[in-house]
């Protein structure tokens, strides 16, 4: 029995949060656990990815409605107890058909940790990118439809990314690993298709769509072709002015603060955004936010006092 996983405790909220509340706490606890905040910390590492995982299920709707309905065994539906304190046993598999109708579809299987490994392998495979396409066309029976989860940074860098999946042919359980070229412009929700690597029968083949999922990243949010970065400055920097260290996916930048900067002000980066189909690129907004440290001495106290007085 595949173990179950409270997704809500590891994130701190209620099983009635909402949508927002949800990343708020997401973002919180993935800054703190962050592996560049936390190098060579192995405890937080593994607490990094037990958040990100938390969130990919919670962020999502019909994921999270699995999991509050099947607890452990919301990945492959299977016959288990579940989780405490709610859910229902299920018959069948859980699997993403195009068409929505049972058996013949896509099928993921795999525990809480293969959550994130159950899409991605090492081996080369058939190749055989085609183009990216808008939803419809007509499919066929024969076409198959998995999530392919991506990073920013991969979305900048583009190349080949490793894939493999399993699913159900018949009674066999078929696992098949290929090599996807991931073109320019690639966003959240786009679809790839695989020309010729779905289901096969009586000497034809369908087509494998790729949907693309954007990993989340408590460094960025991504504003159509721009990416947002919220950057932690102290109230005396904010009045003077100063330098800032500003997140980016090729690594921290240096930028100058301007004296008087107010909380929300955006400074930006030009080109160091997300790429565009025709080669050019997105900007990188820096986007202050005023912090205190977490205790102030009595000299900082008085002079604090002081500017009060003074205002």
């Amino acid at each position: 029995m595949a173990q179950y996983i409270d997704y809500y405790a590891l994130l701190g909220v209620p099983k009635t949060a909402g949508e927002a509340e949800i990343k708020s706490a997401y973002r919180k606890l993935a800054l703190k656990h962050h592996p560049d905040r936390n190098q060579g910390n192995k405890s937080s590492e593994s607490k990094f990815k037990e958040i990100n995982e938390a969130y990919e299920v919670l962020s999502d709707p019909k994921k999270r409605a699995m999991y509050d309905q099947l607890g452990a065994d919301w990945q492959d539906g299977a016959r288990r107890q579940p989780p405490p304190g709610g859910g229902r046993q299920h018959d069948g598999g859980f699997h993403y058909d195009h068409q929505g109708g049972q058996g013949g579809g896509f099928e993921q299987f795999g525990g809480f940790s293969d959550f994130f490994q159950s899409m991605f392998g090492g081996a080369q495979g058939f190749g055989g990118f085609d183009r990216m396409e808008e939803e419809g066309g007509g499919r066929s029976e024969l076409d198959m439809e998995a999530e392919l989860q991506l990073s920013v940074e991969e979305l900048i860098k583009g190349g080949q990314k490793e894939l493999s999946f399993s699913y159900r042919a018949g009674r066999r359980t078929e696992t098949r690993s290929i090599s996807v070229k991931l073109p320019r412009g690639l966003r959240d929700g786009a679809t790839i298709r695989l020309r010729g690597q779905g289901r096969e029968a009586g000497g034809h083949a369908g087509n494998l769509y790729l949907r693309i999922r954007v990993a989340p990243d408590p460094r960025f949010e991504i504003d159509g072709d721009d990416l947002k970065a919220a950057v932690e400055v102290m109230p005396w920097d904010a009045a003077l002015g100063g330098e800032m260290q500003v997140p980016s996916p090729s690594g921290p930048v240096t930028v100058k603060l301007p004296p008087g900067s107010a909380s929300g002000r955006r400074l930006r980066l030009p080109g160091r955004g997300l790429p565009r189909k025709d080669g050019s690129h997105g900007d990188l907004y820096a986007v202050v936010s005023i912090s205190l440290p977490e205790k102030l001495s009595s000299r900082q106290l008085e002079l604090f006092k002081k500017l009060k007085d003074l205002s």
